[in-house]
């Protein structure tokens, strides 16, 4: 796999210099568009690789396993190449709360709309799973949030420029990975409009990833089968 590097103006300058002006140009949205396409469709492909073609293999642990790998190498090697901060990247404290107020209008919508669907089917199942998945989705949130928004949502802006359309194709290739999973599919398409503009506007990757845990928890437990028939993407929701 090929990991296409910035495209700066070489300088004959001392090689900290050289680090420090490739890092100021990707702050600035240097990378180049053929670059941030090439690692996106990289990306792309390798998880749509573990949807649809993963369950056909003889040993699907260790096909999802090496896929899975390959995924975080492509992510770690990109991100030292371009050597953006962990603030710039999201992962910080300060801004979490005004994040977390902005984001919360909608949470309580989704959670409110889900849970009257619930009641008025008598699906509502807050046991043993509910907390459980509160307990153990952050993590996974949390690595889908830098995916879409730290690694997709910023190459898709250096591709289509900043502002509405970059956040719009963000949150319509998120929504098409939870393919062909109907409910999952729209509930995507609108958080991850969400996320993606509050991205854009103030990066906090931990308060994306804490609305997304309570979002999915109410979504898995309050909807009933005929509409939402699992959390499952890919080939495998047909199985499941």
């Amino acid at each position: 796999m090929i990991f296409a590097s910035c495209r700066i103006s070489a300088m004959a300058t001392p090689r900290a210099s050289n680090v420090q002006s490739s890092r100021a140009a990707i702050e600035r949205g240097a990378l180049s568009k053929r670059a941030a396409a090439v690692e996106l469709a990289c990306l792309v492909g390798l998880v749509e690789t573990i949807m649809w073609a993963v369950p056909f293999a003889p040993n699907q642990r260790a096909a999802y396993a090496g896929l899975a790998a390959l995924i975080i190498v492509m992510l770690a090697v990109c991100h030292l190449r371009d050597g953006l901060s962990a603030r710039k990247l999201g992962f910080r404290f300060d801004n979490f709360f005004a994040v977390l107020r902005r984001i919360a209008p909608a949470l309580v919508t989704f959670v409110l709309i889900v849970l009257v669907i619930g009641k008025l089917y008598g699906s509502l199942r807050f046991g043993q799973k509910f907390y459980l998945m509160l307990l153990t989705v952050p993590l996974w949130a949390l690595l889908q949030q830098y995916m879409l928004l730290a690694f997709v949502g910023r190459r898709l802006r250096f591709i289509a420029g900043e502002g509405s359309r970059a956040t719009i194709l963000t949150a319509t290739l998120f929504s098409l990975l939870h393919l062909p999973n109907p409910v999952l599919t729209v509930a995507c398409a609108a958080g991850g409009y969400i996320w993606a503009r509050e991205y854009e506007r103030s990066p906090n990757l931990f308060a994306n990833a804490l609305t997304h845990t309570i979002a999915s928890a109410f979504l898995a437990n309050t909807l009933p089968g005929w509409l939402l028939k699992n959390m499952v993407v890919g080939y495998n929701y047909f199985l499941r």
